[in-house]
């Protein structure tokens, strides 16, 4: 039995080729802005499906749990939901994606660039008083929120 493995752009950008059963989101298509990359996507017999709702939902909260979702684009979340409704592994360079991924025990594949090193879950932090928070501005004294990595898994 052959591994499935679902490709995110960077697999058709850079050219890469996957030992196993290769699928897509419709949206990574519309990612694919040169004729290679799409002459790639079309001639390697990758199918394309949709994905459930469910899946899509799970993958939201565990981006939302590792403080990745305002980072990864609706089409990365397809994938990461579409990784999970089949059990696949993912191929990707995104490290949020391979976050995300990681935390849902989900195996990953990197297309050109290195595997993160260390799961982490990103949080919010007050510039001016220093507290975490969730949110646009922090609750205590009005701050703009600054992204950065803490707890490491």
């Amino acid at each position: 039995m052959c591994a499935l493995i679902v490709a995110d752009s960077s697999v058709f950008i850079c050219g890469k080729a996957l030992e196993g059963e290769v699928v897509t989101v419709p949206g990574v298509e519309s990612e694919l802005k040169d004729i290679r990359s799409r002459m790639r996507l079309q001639i390697s017999g990758v199918r394309i499906e949709a994905l459930s709702a469910r899946a899509l939902e799970r993958a939201k909260a565990a981006a939302q749990e590792t403080g990745d979702s305002a980072v990864l684009s609706e089409v990365d979340l397809e994938l990461l939901a579409k990784a999970l409704e089949l059990s696949a592994k993912l191929a990707t360079d995104d490290y949020a994606l391979q976050n995300a991924a990681l935390h849902l025990g989900l195996k990953v594949e990197t297309v050109a660039q290195p595997r993160i090193r260390k799961i982490v879950k990103r949080t919010q932090r007050c510039i001016g008083c220093g507290r975490p928070f969730e949110g646009e501005e922090c609750p205590v004294c009005g701050t703009p929120a600054k992204k950065r990595k803490g707890g490491y898994k």
